[in-house]
């Protein structure tokens, strides 16, 4: 019955806003455990697909020989709510168990990254494999009274609707009301209530018991013969596995080149995925809806693909590659900005993609008996297809082509399927006009790859806009890297965003720790940057080790020091490419002194990982006996924030000094176990080093050149000790991993609402 089906429909839009609020939490858990690189993330997006592509096949499977397909998808969906609640368990355990792994094969990168993803598999595995297999069995249920294809695509836009909400409530409001424990309880419950109101309307309608819903062939077969003639399953996979592989491609490229000078709040993510789900969900819907007036979805099929390539061209071309005004503002603003560019750029190409992961399903044989494998074999390759383009495309395609060659290539790849459809299976006229359409988007996409200054990196481009220099400028797995200057002020660029200049503060962060520890002999510098503090920590005598996330990053320290050559040969020096929280909690060695400058602003994505108690707690954890943690908060952000970091701090440091910095660009936080302070003969001793004061007074914002005005100076920035900076933080929470209250804001700067 028609209004049984809208209630499955309904049931099955819950169950997507479930999985995306899943996937969004564990995204964020994981990266605690595995680290923040290309290769961490690629593992949990290989472990989140591959449990979804594997559930996909078996439990289509499984769902042709029951008998009642609608209560066994209500059994998956309340197994699932136990497996999402005990997550946060096996999380744990796989932490231990790679923390015990991770000191015997530091120096194997590549049997490491093997044993990333078999943990991330171990651990997603149990959920998403329960999680792939609701489409195919629910494919099966409404399969034995409508077409395959047109179960099939109705269940995947009422999936894909649910998952735009998923996502969105988890992003803007969830995590920052309830923290990720709170939002994945919450997507747990929309599992249970799917799950029950599944298994009661099949109760309800004696479903197996009866025998269900009638197996007589579809009544809607009749209208689409044609498409019978043309049932091509391999076609169908094939078509399946370039969707998902070209729509990762595409969702991964249009991220960094959409982000880009936004300021790279975790906002970001969530916007641009929200608006490709929207695209997505409003393509399916499309198709579902006109797919019973067709005789014949292949040409909407080849038409989708083709359009799919013109449309990400034009894209790419007017809006992407375009040098525009991207300082970022206000982040409220900038994401009112950045939707409005979502939505020239990713929704008219992803309705494409909506339309076209459906269709294929019209090239499967219409056998309910077999609706199941049919269905889930189908999501299965397009999962795999995902799989191949999170590994290839971030790891290879991208430091090898650039993201708008690499734009490009995808939509070329858009172009040639939609013409060997054409070509293939589409006879008389629309062959010949489906084909040359599709020829000449190709040459359009050729035309723009070779004629230079067309596909530029977006962030060279405004750099020139502006009227700066752009020194170098490299793309690699995490992100577009540019060194140059803006004036006679050289800068560093990061996804767009300026990251830091030659200061005072930046040049100070290993001195006022050394000052207040003289003895010290090693130090940790999380965040190369412009490989300021790095140098000065060489150049006072310490063993230095630095950590940087992005691989670029310390290729351009030779564009803001002549010495850097220099620098980076110094036996007492290491430059670790790595995700510097992981490095901290997985290394077994302990430092005298601990430097940590998160990326600017205070509420950029990610930040809140090297800024939580757990890391500062860990932190804490790796200093030797009477070490010193130095932290660096910047400026720009509500007062209130501020102080949440400093009361962050204080919870695990019994001794703070805060300083503010002499450059006015932010303050540092110093914490030990014993008493912080900056005696006049320790400033002197540490200052009197061969190439100290040289190396801070030369910053262009020095406000001192000699050793005297370095003490005033040292002392008059000194602000909070001990208590008194606990009095100025006061009462409030705390930001930790499971509250990254820094990186989530928007609902306490539009309505001030505090959270816990």
């Amino acid at each position: 019955m028609p209004h049984r089906r809208w209630i499955i429909l309904a049931v099955f839009v819950l169950s997507g806003a479930a999985a995306l609020i899943d996937e969004i939490v564990w995204s964020r858990q994981l990266v605690l455990v595995f680290g923040n690189t290309t290769q961490a993330v690629s593992a949990i997006l290989t472990g989140f697909f591959g449990g979804m592509a594997v559930g996909s096949v078996v439990g289509g499977r499984i769902a042709d020989r029951v008998r009642a397909p609608l209560r066994m998808y209500g059994l998956l969906e309340l197994v699932l709510v136990v497996v999402v609640l005990l997550t946060p368990v096996s999380f744990r355990l796989i932490d231990d168990l790679y923390k015990g792994i991770y000191p015997g094969l530091e120096g194997s990168p590549s049997l490491l990254a093997l044993v990333r993803v078999a943990l991330a598999v171990l651990a997603l595995a149990p959920a998403t494999v329960l999680m792939g297999a609701t489409l195919p069995t629910l494919t099966r249920h409404l399969a034995r009274s409508v077409e395959l294809s047109s179960a099939f695509s109705r269940l995947y836009a009422a999936n894909t609707i649910g998952a735009i909400g998923g996502t969105a409530v988890a992003g803007f409001v969830l995590i920052e009301m309830f923290g990720l424990s709170g939002a994945l309880a919450i997507g747990a419950g929309c599992s249970g209530v799917a799950g029950l109101l599944a298994l009661l309307l099949s109760a309800w309608r004696g479903e197996g018991d009866r025998g269900g819903p009638s197996l007589q062939p579809p009544l809607e077969s009749a209208r689409t013969g044609v498409r019978h003639r043309h049932a091509a399953p391999r076609l169908a996979l094939a078509v399946a596995f370039i969707s998902g592989m070209t729509s990762l491609g595409y969702q991964v490229t249009w991220t960094r080149l959409l982000a880009s000078g936004t300021g790279n709040t975790t906002y970001v993510f969530t916007t641009i995925l929200t608006a490709f789900l929207i695209g997505i969900a409003l393509g399916a819907v499309v198709f579902a809806a006109v797919r019973g007036r067709l005789g014949d979805t292949l040409r909407l099929l080849a038409a989708s693909q083709i359009l799919a390539a013109g449309l990400a061209l034009a894209g790419l071309v007017l809006v992407l590659v375009a040098p525009h005004a991207n300082t970022p503002g206000k982040p409220i603003d900038t994401l009112t900005t950045l939707f409005g560019s979502a939505a020239l750029v990713v929704i008219p190409v992803t309705v494409m993609l909506g339309i076209a992961f459906p269709a294929s399903s019209a090239l499967l044989r219409d056998d309910a008996s077999r609706a199941g494998e049919g269905s889930g074999g189908l999501l299965g390759v397009n999962t795999v297809g995902a799989i191949v383009g999170s590994l290839v495309i971030p790891f290879f395609l991208i430091p090898l082509l650039g993201s708008p060659p690499l734009l490009a290539a995808l939509a070329a790849s858009n172009a040639a399927l939609g013409i060997v459809l054409a070509w293939r299976l589409i006879p008389g006229m629309s062959r010949r006009v489906l084909s040359g359409a599709g020829v000449a988007v190709a040459a359009a996409i050729v035309v723009s790859a070779v004629r230079p200054g067309v596909l530029v990196q977006p962030n060279v481009a405004f750099i020139s806009w502006v009227g700066g220099e752009t020194f170098a400028s490299r793309e690699d797995e995490i992100a577009s890297v540019q060194a140059g200057q803006v004036g006679a002020t050289p800068q560093l660029w990061v996804a767009g965003t300026s990251m830091t200049l030659l200061t005072v503060d930046a040049k100070l962060m290993p001195i006022l720790p050394l000052i207040a520890r003289p003895a010290s002999q090693n130090a940790l510098v999380v965040a190369f940057g412009m490989g300021s503090a790095f140098r000065g920590a060489l150049i006072a005598g310490l063993h230095t080790e630095a950590v940087e996330l992005v691989p670029s990053v310390p290729l351009m320290f030779g564009y803001y020091y002549d010495d850097a050559a220099a620098v980076l040969a110094n036996p007492n020096g290491r430059v670790i490419v790595a995700d510097g929280r992981n490095h901290l909690e997985l290394t077994d060695q302990r430092y005298d002194i601990i430097i940590t400058d998160p990326p600017p602003p205070i509420e950029s994505s990610g930040a809140a990982v090297i800024s939580s108690k757990e890391y500062f707690e860990a932190g804490s954890d790796h200093l030797t006996p009477n070490g010193i943690m130095m932290q660096w908060v910047p400026y720009g952000g509500p007062a209130s924030d501020f102080f949440d970091q400093v009361r962050t701090f204080t919870t695990v440091f019994p001794h703070v000094t805060i300083v503010k910095g002499a450059g006015s660009y932010g303050a540092y936080m110093l914490g030990s176990s014993t008493p912080v302070s900056f005696a006049d003969s320790d400033i002197r001793a540490v200052l009197a080093r061969p190439g100290v004061l040289a190396d801070i007074s030369s910053a262009f914002d020095s406000p001192a050149k000699t050793v005297d005005d370095w003490v005033a100076v040292i002392h008059r920035q000194l602000w909070l000790v001990d208590d008194g900076a606990r009095v100025a933080a006061g009462a409030g929470p705390l930001v930790t991993d499971d509250r990254p209250r820094s990186e989530y804001f928007l609902l306490r700067r539009l309505y001030g609402f505090q959270g816990g």
